[in-house]
């Protein structure tokens, strides 16, 4: 039996490399997507909960906080946290008190939202993080 002739694999080899590398790569966005997701979720729950509700607007404050989607640029990943009531900025870092045009007080913020922010940040490990670190190492083999 004669043989058909050599077919080099280097570029073959070389395009399944990358090819892993891309499909890899995309599940590994693909995670953090998805813990990012998750992250912002249990921030907007955190919030509402440490938000107050005033008696006249009957908790429409707390209702509207939300996450946009998991945005990702470059090698940047972001997600809102935001609330669209107008007075949400008062609330959240304070303000002037006025009557009759002078300044009679100062009306301390609630900071409900950097407080759960920062209590999201510091329990990362214990809520997200582990899972997510083992996803990864899922991905690559480990």
């Amino acid at each position: 039996m004669g043989s058909f002739g050599k077919f080099d694999t280097k570029d073959f080899d070389s395009f399944v490399s990358e090819f892993e590398n891309k499909v890899r790569g995309k599940l590994i966005v693909t995670e953090v997507e998805v813990a990012l997701s998750k992250t912002a979720g249990m921030a907007v729950n955190k919030v509402k909960k440490k938000t107050p509700v005033a008696k006249v607007s009957g908790g429409t404050l707390r209702r509207n906080w939300q996450a946009s989607s998991t945005k990702y640029f470059g090698n940047t990943f972001m997600v809102d946290i935001y609330n669209d009531t107008e007075y949400a900025p008062f609330v959240e870092n304070g303000h002037r008190i006025v009557r009759g045009g002078k300044t009679v007080g100062y009306q301390p913020g609630v900071f409900m939202l950097r407080d759960a922010i920062q209590e999201v940040d510091r329990n990362w490990d214990k809520l997200v993080g582990k899972r997510f670190i083992k996803a990864i190492d899922n991905i690559l083999g480990g």
